[in-house]
């Protein structure tokens, strides 16, 4: 009894891990950057060649405050783990990524705003995502019940995140 309880929960444990980090995401499809250095990019204090390469990431473990961004669907193309940022603090993407995101993953235990307008304004207009996220923003994202649908591909701007305490 002891030994199959074990078992269950040693594959659900596995099943929810595999859920947490987006699937089919390769790292040499992504690029790691820092919350700071992804600002001082976006306002051109920084040039592309200043930002780390494609590749280097050390994702074993995800930590809240970090955010995937990609410019296709299911995690694909170009793509951006922005580490760091804190509570509520705004991050501005720049040209790599302001208008062009397609899939959007936070990582657990945070709720991430994400605006379709610099400057993490305009609530009405925002969505709001948790973990795993979403990895096809042009699929239509729920309203609630019997509210349909709309689409958020092509439009962040900017987001924030806060922790989850529950």
């Amino acid at each position: 009894m002891k030994f199959s309880l074990f078992v269950a929960l040693s594959i659900a444990t596995a099943a929810f891990a595999a859920s947490i980090t987006p699937a089919g995401i390769a790292a040499e499809n992504v690029r790691t950057v820092d919350a700071a250095t992804y600002k001082a990019f976006a306002n051109g204090t920084l040039s592309p060649a200043d930002l780390p390469p494609v590749g280097r990431r050390d994702l074993q473990k995800r930590d809240a405050g970090n955010v995937y961004l990609c410019t296709a669907a299911n995690w694909q193309l170009y793509c951006v783990y922005i580490t760091d940022a804190g509570p509520g603090e705004c991050v501005e993407l720049a040209g790599d990524l302001d208008n062009q995101v397609s899939s959007v993953g936070p990582d657990p235990n945070q709720t991430c705003a994400f605006y379709n307008q610099h400057g993490c304004v305009n609530r009405e207009d925002a969505i709001f995502v948790r973990s795993p996220g979403y990895a096809d923003l042009s699929k239509p994202l729920s309203t609630g019940e019997g509210g349909g649908g709309f689409t958020f591909n092509d439009v962040i701007s900017s987001y924030s995140c806060t922790y989850d305490f529950f």
